[in-house]
């Protein structure tokens, strides 16, 4: 503003001094001529200039203006007082009312002392006689002109300025609600954009519960694509668009409860696409609510989880059923003998349990092959699954054993002795039917041994034994044969108990020993050793581990044995690290030993005790460990992780397969079982199996040993799967660990 009057006043000052100069000089008043000149070129310095401070260039303007009205007052007379008045404006307008009103007095002072202490003339005629009178009533009449002149502008440039500082705050609210609303709009389109391209399906509804709503009001892509439902399709329909016959009504009516309360949802369904496909929807329903807290909208975020759900019945059936013939497995027998035995105790109703093997079996396997045995087994499942009830269970629970659990028989033991007899004798005349498989006539016979429930302290572990000891008395007698378990049979019971006591003697007197079996990879070279248990019985001879393994686990010496075998194995690690041989040892590890409450804390004693790392030890567990109580099992293989302790799933596939404990524990390996192995690769069922198993190893990070590999064609098959390694007859038999380290040269490791 002051760069702008200094500019005008140059200009005009100009235009008005070059008259005035022309005609000072022909008047020969060079004294007018000389200020002219110093005012203009003093303006046109502080116009130019940029040396001096906004204060200092206005109050030497003011100075110039003020000069020029003093020497006008001299020279010209009452045209001074233009220039004069025109100081306290433009102090006000400049530096502000403080100013003016010091220019005011400076103004004043000068007219009244000036103007009477040089008697100028002012053509004012009047008080000639009174020269000081005259010039005060001239001071007070130019002061108060000058003054409300001066204060009038103040006061109009204070509100000026209010009013432009207010409309400079104004505009920068405006443009900070314009930023903020700019950053707004550019977060919004960011999450439009993202919800937009997330893979999840997004949906979002009103809240209106009436009229067949919430409606849609947007869907994502992920919506689109994974429905065949268009945009337009969908908006205005309600999410019940998505269910079908075989969705859970229960879900849909929790859902349905879920959102009429408020409330946020989780639910897993089966949904369906616009071509009416199946598909598995895990749904989560969450309200959206305004300032105030009231409901708006609903979103719902759903994720396609067909693939999880398919793994997990796969996983399912692998836990629970047996892949060649669809039955339940030993572990879904158990949980259905449990129920079923209390029932029985509760209703007094007797039940029977009936344990079915097929004589000469191995005969038909040997002869034909392991393809027809196994359409064999498939028709006797058939058989038994035609000739019983619904409410009765058929299981396979290995090999060629059936057992056939037969539900409320009869309350009187007599009648329902009898009814099992029936039943059983229907069985064995069943299949002692001819079989026709693949165009040829195969015949065959069966053994059934027979138990009752309830008995006093019975539980499903006693009836399983009972009807497999029933089964082999009926063997005994000569095949296709049905046998009842009796009292007698306790002479068998009797002959265990001998053979635990010899079992809890055999650790003290050295009979035990523990060797190894090399688990090779693609090249047969070592990676790793698995260590087994042998018994030579000083008196018995060698006792089969078949035998005396589940003996010690039932009687609890498993737990004694168990430390005895990690102490062996640190012993063998360190024979092996002396002959230059660093792969790890697998030891097994059985569920009644790792729930020792002070089993991770002797693990760490052991090792310390023989100055072994844990991360040459690896633990090989069954998967009936994670059946109970998993949180605490969890945070045991933690600890036990913690000392370098890795873990491997036993025998993977014949128990409780389950995706969730995979997720969860700290896994090393997977071990496909021999049971498995043996059919690769000319049964379809076998290799799927041990693809499936390979390949979600692969998905968890997992290593994968296959057991059993006795033939080349099987070790071909893996190999070209990509198993990891291979244990068994083909590559190495279970020595003593002196003899194998004898006949074996030390890897470069």
């Amino acid at each position: 503003m002051l760069n702008a009057i200094l500019s005008v006043a140059l200009v005009l000052g100009t235009l008005t001094a070059i008259p005035s100069v022309i005609m000072a000089i022909r008047d020969a008043l060079y004294s007018i001529v000389l200020i002219d000149v110093l005012a203009i070129s003093w303006l046109f310095v502080l116009w130019r200039g940029h040396f001096l401070s906004f204060s200092a260039k206005s109050w030497n303007f003011l100075f110039i203006v003020y000069g020029v009205g003093v020497f006008f007052l001299f020279k010209v007379g009452p045209v001074s007082q233009i220039y004069l008045m025109a100081v306290p404006v433009l102090a006000a307008l400049l530096l502000g009312l403080r100013s003016a009103v010091f220019v005011l007095v400076l103004n004043a002072v000068t007219l009244i002392s000036v103007g009477y202490a040089f008697d100028i003339d002012l053509q004012f005629d009047r008080y000639h006689d009174k020269p000081f009178l005259r010039w005060i009533i001239i001071t007070l009449n130019f002061t108060f002109i000058s003054s409300v002149i001066t204060v009038s502008c103040a006061v109009l440039l204070r509100r000026l300025e209010e009013s432009l500082r207010k409309q400079l705050q104004i505009s920068l609210s405006l443009q900070e609600e314009q930023n903020s609303l700019k950053k707004a709009n550019e977060e919004l389109r960011l999450i439009s954009a993202a919800v937009e391209n997330l893979n999840d399906m997004v949906m979002i509804t009103d809240s209106n519960l009436q009229e067949d709503g919430p409606h849609l009001v947007f869907v994502n892509k992920a919506f689109e694509r994974s429905t065949g439902y268009s945009r337009a399709e969908a908006i205005g329909r309600n999410l019940e668009m998505l269910y079908g016959p075989n969705s859970d009504i229960h879900e849909v009516h929790r859902i349905r409860s879920a959102m009429s309360t408020r409330q946020a949802i989780r639910s897993e369904i089966i949904s369906y696409t616009k071509s009416q496909e199946e598909f598995w929807l895990e749904v989560d329903i969450r309200p959206i609510n305004d300032q105030q807290g009231k409901c708006t909208h609903y979103v719902a975020i759903e994720r396609d989880i067909t693939d999880r759900k398919k793994a997990e019945l796969d996983i399912y059936r692998l836990a629970f059923f047996d892949v060649l013939t669809g039955l339940p497995n030993r572990r879904l027998l158990r949980d259905r003998m449990g129920v079923q035995l209390a029932n029985a105790q509760r209703t007094g109703n007797y039940s029977a349990v009936l344990f079915i093997d097929l004589d000469h079996f191995k005969t038909i396997n040997d002869a034909r092959g392991h393809a027809t045995g196994d359409l064999l087994l498939v028709e006797v499942a058939s058989r038994l699954n035609q000739l019983l009830r619904e409410v009765d269970t058929v299981a396979r629970i290995g090999g060629d054993e059936f057992v056939v659990l037969v539900d409320s028989l009869d309350p009187h033991i007599e009648v329902a002795g009898k009814l099992a007899l029936t039943i059983a004798e229907k069985v064995r005349h069943a299949l002692s039917q001819d079989f026709i498989l693949n165009g040829q006539v195969y015949s065959s016979s069966c053994s059934i041994g027979v138990s009752l429930m309830p008995k006093a302290g019975q539980k499903a572990d006693d009836l399983l034994r009972e009807s497999d000891t029933a089964m082999y008395r009926a063997k005994s007698a000569g095949r296709n044969q049905i046998a009842f378990f009796e009292g007698n049979m306790q002479i068998e019971v009797e002959q265990r108990l001998t053979l635990e006591r010899d079992l809890a003697k055999a650790l003290e007197q050295n009979e035990l020993q523990m060797v190894m079996q090399a688990q090779v990879n693609k090249d047969a070279q070592a990676v790793g050793a698995e260590l087994l248990m042998r018994w030579n019985s000083k008196t018995r001879g060698m006792v089969s581990p078949a035998l005396f393994i589940p003996l010690a686990e039932e009687s609890g010496l498993i737990v004694k044995i168990g430390d005895w075998v990690l102490s062996e194995a640190c012993t063998i690690l360190k024979r092996l690290h002396a002959n230059g041989f660093q792969f790890p040892l697998s030891i097994n590890v059985s569920p009644k030993q790792f729930r020792q409450k002070d089993f991770v804390e002797k693990v760490r004693l052991i090792l310390e005790q023989h100055q072994v790392s844990g991360e040459y030890l690896i633990f090989e567990v069954t998967e009936g460990l994670f059946i109970d109580n998993l949180p605490e099992t969890i945070s045991r293989m933690n600890m036990l992780a913690d000392l370098g302790i890795r873990f491997s799933i036993d025998d993977f596939g014949t128990g409780y397969s389950s995706l969730n404990y995979l997720k969860r524990l700290p896994l090393y390996e997977l071990k496909i079982d021999k049971s498995f192995v043996q059919d690769v690769p000319g049964d379809a069922n076998g290799m799927a199996i041990v693809v499936s198993v390979l390949s979600m190893a692969k998905q968890f990070g997992l290593k994968v040993v296959a057991e059993g590999v006795e033939t080349i064609e099987q070790a071909n098959y893996l190999i070209e799967n990509d198993c990891d390694s291979m244990q068994g007859f083909l590559y190495s038999r279970p020595t003593s660990p002196d003899v194998w380290i004898a006949n074996q040269v030390p890897s470069a490791a």
